[in-house]
């Protein structure tokens, strides 16, 4: 479970950002959102998997708490996939047009999708990250990028 980081060395200075390999139990496609996998399905091999830690297409619920990272490969069934779990990303899709600055969830509408976040952060709500470049368009449409907020999951 190496983590890869972007930080200005490689180049990249102004765009820093984190990338891990972890399990994944569903099918996922290049930028749906992910959020941990507590499930039976779950890896079990601690000494790779992060302390059994796994991750899945994020469902189709109001801004679930565990979202943790957006997909930068496509699986088509259960395996090891990419993850960027930090800093600036823009192959996320909206379900409708997000501004600058506002705080993004996961989409009750569509699994895997963003959308602006509204309410309270709860033990049942949460967001992931902030809109850095608008989506104009709307839904299915990737024209905006987002910032990945490191929530801590993947830090060694």
């Amino acid at each position: 479970m190496a983590i890869y980081k972007s930080d200005g060395v490689d180049a990249v200075n102004l765009f820093p950002s984190k990338f891990i390999t972890v399990y994944c139990t569903s099918a996922v496609t290049v930028g749906d959102v992910v959020e941990l996998d507590f499930s039976a399905t779950r890896s079990t091999d601690q000494t790779v998997d992060a302390f059994g830690i796994s991750v899945k297409k994020a469902a189709a619920t109001d801004n679930l708490p565990f979202a943790c990272g957006v997909a930068t490969a496509t699986l088509t069934a259960a395996g090891y996939v990419q993850i960027q779990y930090a800093g600036f990303c823009k192959s996320v899709t909206p379900d409708a047009a997000i501004a600058v600055g506002l705080p993004v969830g996961t989409d009750a509408g569509t699994a895997g999708r963003v959308q602006a976040f509204t309410g309270n952060v709860s033990a049942t709500t949460g967001f992931f990250g902030v809109v850095v470049d608008a989506y104009v368009t709307g839904a299915g449409t990737n024209d905006g990028a987002i910032f990945l907020i490191d929530k801590g999951f993947f830090n060694a």
